[in-house]
């Protein structure tokens, strides 16, 4: 029965990412009359990397509460969770991260505390790359803007192993589990917010080489501190498929400076249409790769 689910969360989640395609193509299609092909060459294979990249960082937390997986095997469980994400909610490709893990042997617990704290680490450095990337495109930004500083110290400050260890505490309360959180060492917290970051870098390479086209100037600064920034907010916005609407519009906000709205819109549109084919990318790698044989799990609870 466990199987047949899992078979059928991967279906649907395959058939909404078909459906993204479908959808955007129309009006991307017109969008990509006013680029050039080594630009979006460029770009796709940038965000392709970058969900290798992603798959270190959260690999390096796993390792840390006790998953042994080599990396092959952590790309082919991270590439096929992540067309999770066009299943309304973020939670689903954690979800699958966990269960992994446990098929590997590793405890509830531990796999939920690895899966939440992989999670946070990419939403913080999400954050301070954003914050500060704009601060620095922007001249004389910081002069007014000096808070939002603030906002990233403090998001950085959520990786500290005793404060990131509540954090944990609280996203089991709020499920409703009883166990007590696996400990994740500062070594591993730094590893993987080094890969996270420079995730978000290969990110912004793929927004900058689109943007520089459609307006011409524009730097690498900007491009990475906005789409971080939009990443963000079409996360926390939990109800749409993938950020869906909400990155766009945060996109158009971040990239006021440099860019016209239609201009920004065009990129957003581009992005999300790059991105959705590097995730079916990801899963065609995610397939072809073979893993181990599961040991058994730790627990059944």
């Amino acid at each position: 029965m466990k199987q047949v689910l899992r078979w059928a969360f991967l279906a649907v989640a395959v058939g909404l990412l078909g459906y993204a395609v479908v959808t955007q193509w129309d009006e991307v299609s017109s969008a990509l009359a006013e680029l050039t092909w080594h630009a979006i060459v460029g770009a796709l294979a940038a965000c392709v990397l970058a969900l290798g990249l992603n798959a270190l960082s959260w690999r390096a937390v796993m390792r840390s509460i006790g998953l042994d997986a080599t990396v092959p095997e952590a790309l082919r469980v991270f590439l096929l969770s992540q067309v999770g994400k066009y299943i309304p909610g973020s939670v689903w490709p954690v979800l699958a991260q966990a269960e992994f893990a446990r098929d590997h042997g590793v405890s509830r617990p531990r796999a939920m505390t690895g899966s939440i704290v992989a999670m946070v680490v990419g939403v913080v450095t999400a954050g301070v790359v954003g914050a500060v990337g704009l601060l620095v495109a922007v001249p004389g930004a910081l002069a007014t803007y000096w808070w939002v500083l603030v906002v990233a110290a403090a998001l950085a400050l959520m990786l500290v192993p005793p404060v990131l260890e509540r954090l944990v505490v609280l996203a089991f309360r709020l499920t409703r589990r009883t166990e007590v959180p696996a400990h994740v060492g500062g070594k591993a917290l730094l590893a993987s917010a080094a890969w996270s970051a420079l995730m978000w870098v290969v990110l912004g390479v793929h927004a900058w080489l689109l943007l520089r086209e459609l307006a011409p100037g524009s730097g690498l600064a900007i491009a990475t501190g906005a789409f971080a920034f939009a990443w963000l907010v079409g996360f926390l916005v939990v109800v749409a498929p993938a950020g869906a609407g909400a990155r766009e519009a945060a996109l158009v906000v971040a990239l006021a400076p440099v860019a016209t709205p239609a201009q920004a819109l065009t990129l957003a549109l581009v992005s999300r249409f790059v991105m959705t084919a590097a995730d079916a990318i990801g899963l065609g790698i995610g397939v072809s790769l073979r893993g181990r044989r599961p040991a058994p799990a730790a627990d059944q609870a």
